[in-house]
């Protein structure tokens, strides 16, 4: 639709983020097996890493292998199915545990978007962010 204009065209910025901090790397050899299934295989010798949310969290499931993530300003994405707790991503150049991933956000700053998430999942954003779970801890910017 050429009449479409885009958030960051219009000025707007996401009112939601979500993160997680790394709570595993590792550096695994070519051929390994990711996840529940081995849906995924590493191509060559790769740093994983775990994000501590899944779909009891209220990540879909189709996110597996398919939903984009940004860790130290770089992208990447989920390796292997999501699991009830957890994920595994392949991890940018340098990311070690405790570096935070930022599963979507404001394109801005240079982050995926629930609309990015929604895509590679074939939905839309607004049942990624509202099926987020209790167990995600809130935090509110601008309370007063």
């Amino acid at each position: 639709n050429p009449n479409h204009r885009t958030a960051a065209q219009m000025g707007l910025k996401a009112a939601m983020t979500l993160s997680a901090d790394l709570i595993v790397d590792r550096e695994v050899p070519a051929g390994t097996g990711v996840s529940y299934g081995h849906t995924a295989h590493t191509e060559e010798d790769t740093r994983l890493g775990v994000v501590p949310l899944g779909y009891a969290d209220g990540i879909d499931r189709k996110a597996s292998n398919v939903a984009p993530l940004v860790i130290n300003s770089q992208p990447t994405k989920i390796m292997g199915r999501v699991c009830m707790d957890q994920f595994v991503v392949t991890l940018p150049e340098g990311a070690t545990a405790g570096d935070r991933a930022y599963l979507f956000g404001d394109v801005g700053a240079g982050l995926p978007t629930a609309d990015d998430w929604a895509e590679a999942m074939g939905t839309i954003g607004y049942e990624v962010v509202t099926r987020l779970g209790a167990r995600v801890p809130r935090r509110y910017h601008g309370e007063g």
